[in-house]
C-alpha cells in the first residue's frame, strides 16, 4: 500500500495521474468501439441502399468492435483491473458479452426483415462460405451466453468451462473476422479493411501474449512455498519466497492468480488476495478457503513446491485523500484484504483509527482469531467487532450478520469521512456498499469486492 501523503501537491498529482489514466482507458476503448461504424457510414452497400441494411451492418461492425474489446476487459490485465477494480472490470465483461450477443441477433432480424429471401443465407449446406462464417459466430455466441448462464446445472468444472469459453470465443473472432471480410462491400476500401484486420491483429496479438507468451515468460513470477499453515474457519495460508527475485510490489487489497510451475499453461489458475503485509513483497501470502478442486489442492502442497504468481491485480485499498480512519467489513475469507490492510499498518505503525467489522459462522470459526486479539494490542487505534452468526451460549457480542441494520449501531458516527473496504459474499457487499452510500461516504472511498 502507498504511504499516505498529507494533501501536498504529490498527493494531488498521483489523483490527477489515476484520473487521467481511467479517463484514456475510456476513451480508447470508445474510440476502438466506434471506429469501424464510423468508417462505413459513408460508404454505399452495393445492391442494397435502404436505410435498415446500412443500420443493421452498423450493428454488425459495432459487435465486431465489441468483442474483440472482450479480450481487455476479460480481468486479466493489471492496467484495467488496477485502475477501475475486479469487480468493474469483470461486469463490463459479462455486459458487454450479452451486448454483443443483442447486437448480433439485431443485425441478423434487420437484414430479414428487409429481405426474407436472406433466410436461405442461415442454411448452411447450400450457403455461401461469408453466410456460414457468419452462422459459425452467431453459434458460437449462443454457445458462450448458454454455457455461461447454466455453467452449474450442466454440471461444467470451472476448467472445463474456461476451456470451452476459450474455444468458443477463438471459433467467434474468426467466424466474425471472416464473414466480414468476404462481405466485401465495405472491406473493399482500403481504410476499412486495413482498420478492421488492425482490431482483429490487435486482439488475437493481446490473446496471445495473455494465454502463451506471458505464461512462457515467468521467470520473475517463480516462487517457491516456504509453508502452509492452517487457519480456523477451513482455511490455509500458502507463504511463498520470491525465487531469483525481489518480488512484486503490491497494496493491501491487490490479488493475484496462482498456478502450478510445472504447468504454466494450465487452467488451473485462480484469482487468490493477498493476505500477507505489503513489507515483504519477497514473502507474500495467500490466505485460501476450500471452494473448489484447485483452492483444496493448495492445502497439500509440499515445501519446495514452485508456483507462478501472476499479479498484482486489481486497484488495492488505497487512501489517496487522507481520510479520517479506515473501516474494513469482512465475512468469512472475505478477511484476507482486511488482514492485509491491518498488517500493513502495524508494518508501518500507522496511527490512524481503525475498525474491523468481521462475521464469522462462530468464535472457533474466526479465521485470524488470535492474531486479531494481537493487532488489537499493537495497533492502539484498532476497534475489532466480531459479528457470529451461529453463537455460542454466553456470547456477548454482536450476533447475526453483517448488513446495515448492524453497521448503524458499530459504525463510527463520522463514517462519511472515513474510508472502507468491504470482502464477503456479493449479496452482503452489495448491502454494505449502498448503506455506506446513503451515509454520505463517497464513492471513491469505498472499495467493494464480492466472491461466489
Amino acid at each position: 500500500m502507498e504511504a499516505p501523503v498529507p494533501g501536498g501537491a504529490t498527493g494531488a498529482a498521483r489523483v490527477l495521474a489515476r484520473r487521467a489514466t481511467r479517463l484514456a482507458l475510456i476513451a480508447a476503448y470508445g474510440a476502438v468501439l466506434l471506429a469501424p461504424v464510423l468508417l462505413t457510414a459513408g460508404v454505399v452497400k452495393p445492391g442494397a441502399h435502404g436505410r435498415v441494411v446500412v443500420f443493421a451492418d452498423a450493428l454488425g461492425f459495432a459487435a465486431m468492435s465489441l468483442l474483440a474489446l472482450q479480450v481487455f476487459s476479460s480481468g486479466r490485465w493489471a492496467a484495467t483491473t488496477r485502475h477501475f477494480g475486479l469487480r468493474a472490470v469483470l461486469s463490463l465483461h459479462r455486459q458487454a458479452g450479452a451486448a454483443v450477443l443483442v447486437l448480433v441477433v439485431a443485425h441478423v432480424v434487420l437484414l430479414l426483415a428487409d429481405d426474407p429471401t436472406r433466410l436461405a443465407l442461415l442454411d448452411v449446406p447450400t450457403a455461401p462460405g461469408r453466410a456460414r462464417a457468419g452462422v459459425i459466430a452467431l453459434v458460437g455466441l449462443l454457445g458462450l451466453a448458454y454455457t455461461s448462464i447454466r455453467r452449474a446445472r450442466l454440471g461444467l468444472s470451472y476448467q472445463r468451462w474456461r476451456a470451452l469459453h476459450l474455444a468458443l470465443t477463438a471459433a467467434v473472432i474468426a467466424g466474425a473476422f471472416i464473414h466480414v471480410m468476404w462481405v466485401d462491400s465495405y472491406t473493399s476500401l482500403p481504410v476499412v479493411r486495413e482498420s478492421i484486420l488492425a482490431l482483429v491483429l490487435v486482439a488475437a496479438g493481446a490473446l496471445f501474449w495473455s494465454r502463451v507468451a506471458q505464461p512462457y515468460n515467468n521467470a520473475a513470477r517463480r516462487y517457491r512455498v516456504l509453508a502452509v499453515h492452517p487457519e480456523r474457519g477451513g482455511a490455509v495460508t500458502l507463504q511463498l519466497e520470491a525465487d531469483g527475485h525481489r518480488g512484486v510490489r503490491f497494496a493491501p487489497g491487490q490479488y493475484a492468480r496462482l498456478r502450478p510451475a510445472a504447468a504454466p499453461y494450465s487452467l488451473d489458475d485462480h484469482p487468490f488476495t493477498i493476505s500477507s503485509g505489503a513489507g515483504r513483497p519477497d514473502r507474500p501470502a495467500f490466505t485460501v478457503k476450500a471452494l473448489g478442486d484447485f483452492s483444496a489442492s493448495l492445502a497439500h502442497l509440499r515445501t519446495g513446491a514452485e508456483i507462478l504468481v501472476d499479479g498484482p491485480h486489481g486497484e488495492g485499498f488505497h487512501d489517496r485523500r487522507r481520510r479520517r480512519g479506515r473501516l474494513l467489513i469482512a465475512a468469512g475469507i472475505g478477511i484476507t484484504p482486511a488482514i492485509s490492510v491491518l498488517r500493513t499498518a502495524a508494518e508501518r505503525a500507522d496511527q490512524r483509527p481503525l475498525v474491523l467489522v468481521y462475521g464469522s459462522r462462530s468464535w472457533e470459526d474466526v479465521t485470524f482469531r488470535e492474531e486479531l486479539t494481537a493487532l488489537e494490542r499493537r495497533l492502539p487505534n484498532l476497534r475489532v467487532v466480531h459479528v457470529l452468526s451461529r453463537p455460542h451460549p454466553g456470547w456477548r457480542g454482536e450476533r447475526g450478520r453483517v448488513g446495515a441494520p448492524l453497521l448503524a449501531h458499530v459504525a463510527p458516527r463520522d463514517v462519511a469521512a472515513w474510508s472502507a473496504l468491504v470482502c464477503g459474499p456479493p449479496a452482503m457487499v452489495a448491502e454494505v456498499q449502498l448503506d455506506l452510500l446513503r451515509s454520505g461516504m463517497p464513492l471513491a472511498a469505498v472499495q467493494a469486492e464480492g466472491f461466489d
